[in-house]
């Protein structure tokens, strides 16, 4: 049975993610290995930034290809660096409103980002590409919402 309540019904789902531990690589395996990888080196000094942006998501100075032969020093994955973040709501409000005995009318609206926050992708991190340290794209979709009439009988 549909409920006919004069009271719309209120949905939300909220995501939050710190973001996943960045995974570093080098563009050319010299280790000469069969089987393991190569990674890089990490150089000592802190690759966080107080304010990272676009252009620059670490510091790229933290990190160094290793000499040939070598695994690096990094491990699978960097302890402190992190992707973005992810902050979303998705909210949708539904209302029943009787016809007949038989028919009802349901509107819904449906939002999706509800507060249109950008979440981007991790950036390159490929010691020595051109873009390494460079986040070149969006993860999620911008605000969307849709509106609905639905007959029910």
């Amino acid at each position: 049975m549909i409920p006919t309540s004069s009271v719309p019904l209120l949905n939300g789902i909220a995501t939050l993610n710190s973001g996943l531990p960045l995974q570093f690589a080098v563009p050319q395996n010299t280790s000469f290995s069969f089987g393991g990888g190569q990674r890089p080196d990490a150089t000592g000094a802190d690759a966080r930034m107080d304010n990272p942006t676009l252009q620059k998501w670490f510091d790229t100075s933290a990190f160094a290809l290793p000499a040939p032969y070598t695994f690096g020093n990094l491990g699978r994955v960097h302890p402190t660096l992190r992707s973005d973040r992810i902050e979303n709501i998705d909210f949708s409000v539904f209302k029943n409103f009787r016809i007949r005995e038989r028919f009802t009318l349901q509107f819904r609206a449906e939002s999706f980002n509800l507060t249109n926050t950008p979440v981007f992708n991790p950036p390159n991190t490929t010691v020595g590409d051109a873009n390494f340290g460079v986040v070149t794209s969006q993860a999620n979709r911008p605000r969307q919402t849709q509106l609905a009439l639905k007959i029910l009988f």
